[in-house]
């Protein structure tokens, strides 16, 4: 008893090594003590040793499974430690064991596994976030309300339904959404197959004058308000209603909003998943037809299409800036229908229900992005991490011969670096730029820029390998994409999670963050985090563009941003520019984060870092809280995208504003602009 009593009163004195050795010595006598473990832990977590007090809070759990106190301690000893599994499975036990502790429904969120917590505290009050898995039952509470009273169009919209493919169920559907609307100023033409225009379902445009059904390659009519979506798509009620109010506020010649999908169960009602909640106009999204927009409203007289064969959304999106922009209403105004399991295992429907066939669109045009690749790369030291860094790139390219690699050597000592520098050189693998000065990666990149003549520009860190075959060709492809200023990729960790995919703004307290940390890339959202798309900004440590974008941005600023957010700054440039900063996580790497420089933990690192993030909002403001990517649907708080909120009237009449400027992407900086908060 007597080691107790010391290690207490060792404990009390904040002597914390003393107290942590008078425990394991209490503790080797008496093992079974839960207390003395947990208390053991706390010692050693006050000395710094983490692995020790986890170990220690382990046995206290192990001893007493059901006492959440020790769980909690043990939750903090890993997140410390930069276990976040652990952390997280911890944490998840200590909120069912306590319900009515909120530190850990808050931790967990702060974790981003919202789902693990309990849905509401005992006394029944309703979360403000919703957990991803709860998204059905939150789905169903969601009525949209009607938009603000304005001035009523003229004229019908006209309702065009592609029916080519589809089932008579799905056409069904549709139309009765339709006829639930509350402007009810609209007709539909229904291009379908000749089997389903011989349907029973064809019958209600006998029923109702403004329902036609038209062959699949019949012509458009002329020139007018246009509401586009395949059959199966159900308008929300207020849907017609949002869109009028939305071109007549911004004038846009184009807009489109969120949606889900759903089964119907006759019995237990509808069931709602897999919602899209939409960025801003973004090609690179819509290309994709897995997350394109389900409702698409255009002015024909300035969007002129004629025909189902000629729709490009992502085109729609990179012109629309020209004919008068494209908004984004962030309101779920319409959700795909699925088959039933039952229909759905059923054979298959015989070929007359097969689509008229039609031609095979056109590929849309691209910038020429020929020419060499500058690979710019900085060092200190680390020959092993440079070699491995220049040995997977150069092996990965389709065409290593079209890479110009120019290593800044910032002060590098070890003979290892100078012999591995100096063969490079001879064998024409790399020319080498010796810095003799304090490290400021700005400058040095900036250097490196200006002695070489590449068209193109890859800045790469030397703590990162690449994945990637044929990596230079998709990189070449996703700069060539009009409109597009910068390009980055999916860095993973070592141990296969991701380290970046694209860079959030606005998220907890503000300020710039990487998206998808620690995550499985394959958890994403609509799987964004596989996909190519927009982004607020992306990592320094895998940053291509132009070189005559970034001459004209001015190349980095390195008398604002020696160390961080240099990154982020250009990007903010690109997009005041007009350009689009874009994802191409097609293009992988490892990334062994800041093996060269370190991380930034120490008080005199901290403090240069939150300076320079000063700088960064001094000059751009509420850019730093706004995120053209991130649907207002997300919670702001905890990791992105780990939870769905309901968007207040006055956030979502704001964003349709900002939506639906000539460039979307291109930074708000106004001061008085309200952030999200």
């Amino acid at each position: 008893m007597r080691w107790r009593e010391a290690a207490r009163r060792r404990a009390r004195a904040h002597d914390w090594a003393g107290a942590a050795a008078a425990w394991r010595h209490y503790l080797d006598r008496r093992p079974a003590d839960a207390g003395a473990w947990e208390q053991y832990g706390h010692a050693a977590k006050e000395t710094g040793a983490l692995d020790e007090a986890a170990a220690a809070y382990a046995r206290a759990v192990a001893i007493t499974p059901d006492a959440a106190e020790p769980w909690w301690h043990l939750h903090d000893a890993r997140a410390r430690l930069g276990d976040r599994a652990g952390a997280i499975e911890a944490c998840a036990r200590v909120a069912a064991l306590d319900p009515d502790f909120a530190p850990a429904r808050e931790r967990l969120a702060a974790l981003g596994a919202r789902d693990l917590a309990p849905p509401v505290a005992s006394d029944g009050t309703p979360e403000t976030v919703v957990a991803p898995g709860r998204y059905d039952s939150w789905r169903r509470g969601l009525l949209v309300a009607p938009p603000p009273r304005h001035p009523r169009r003229d004229g019908a919209v006209t309702v065009l339904v592609d029916a080519r493919e589809a089932l008579p169920v799905a056409v069904r559907a549709t139309l009765a959404a339709l006829l639930d609307q509350t402007d009810q100023r609209w007709r539909a033409i229904v291009h379908a197959a000749p089997a389903l225009r011989n349907h029973p379902v064809a019958s209600l445009a006998a029923l109702d004058p403004r329902v036609r059904f038209d062959a699949g390659d019949a012509a458009w009519p002329e020139p007018a308000a246009t509401l586009l979506l395949t059959a199966g798509t159900l308008p929300d009620r207020e849907a017609l209603a949002w869109f009028a109010y939305a071109a007549a506020r911004t004038g846009c010649a184009a807009a489109y909003a969120d949606h889900d999908h759903h089964v119907d169960d006759w019995r237990a009602g509808r069931g709602f998943t897999r919602p899209v909640f939409q960025p801003d106009a973004d090609p690179e999204w819509f290309a994709d037809p897995a997350v394109a927009p389900a409702l698409l409203y255009l002015d024909r007289a300035r969007v002129p299409l004629h025909g189902w064969d000629a729709i490009d959304v992502a085109a729609i999106a990179r012109s629309a800036g020209a004919d008068g922009a494209m908004a984004h209403l962030p309101l779920l105004l319409s959700s795909r229908k699925e088959l039933a399991p039952q229909a759905e295992q059923a054979p298959p429907d015989p070929a007359p229900l097969a689509p008229d066939p039609g031609p095979i669109a056109a590929m849309v045009a691209k910038d020429s992005v020929e020419g060499r690749i500058q690979v710019v790369v900085q060092t200190r030291d680390a020959a092993a991490m440079l070699k491995a860094a220049i040995d997977s790139l150069r092996q990965h390219a389709a065409r290593a011969e079209l890479l110009d690699v120019t290593v800044v050597d910032n002060r590098s000592r070890e003979p290892a670096t100078r012999r591995l520098l100096d063969d490079w050189v001879r064998r024409g693998v790399a020319d080498v730029l010796p810095l003799d000065a304090p490290f400021n990666w700005s400058h040095a990149n900036n250097l490196a820029v200006a002695a070489g003549t590449a068209p193109l520009l890859l800045f790469l860190n030397n703590d990162t390998e690449m994945l990637t075959p044929g990596w230079d060709m998709l990189l070449r492809d996703a700069l060539a994409a009009p409109g597009t200023g910068a390009v980055g990729a999916a860095l993973f960790y070592p141990d296969g999670t991701l380290q970046h995919a694209g860079i959030v703004m606005g998220m907890g307290s503000g300020g710039p963050i990487h998206e998808g940390v620690g995550r499985d890339a394959a958890m994403g959202p609509n799987d964004r985090w596989r996909r190519r798309r927009a982004a607020a900004a992306v990592t320094g440590a895998f940053l291509a563009v132009r070189r005559d974008l970034f001459d004209a941005a001015g190349g980095f600023d390195a008398t604002r941003y020696a160390i961080a957010f240099n990154d982020i700054d250009l990007c903010l440039r690109l997009r005041a520019a007009g350009r689009r900063v874009v994802v191409a996580s097609d293009v992988r790497l490892l990334h062994h984060e800041s093996k060269t420089r370190g991380f930034n933990v120490t008080r005199s690192q901290v403090a240069w870092d939150l300076d320079e993030l000063a700088d960064l909002h001094a000059r751009w403001g509420a850019a730093l809280f706004h995120d053209p990517g991130y649907n207002p649907h997300w919670t702001r708080d905890g990791h992105p995208f780990d939870g769905y909120r309901y968007p207040s009237r006055d956030e979502i009449l704001r964003h349709i504003d900002r939506a639906a400027r000539a460039l979307p992407w291109s930074p708000i900086t106004d001061a008085d602009a309200p952030y999200w908060w």
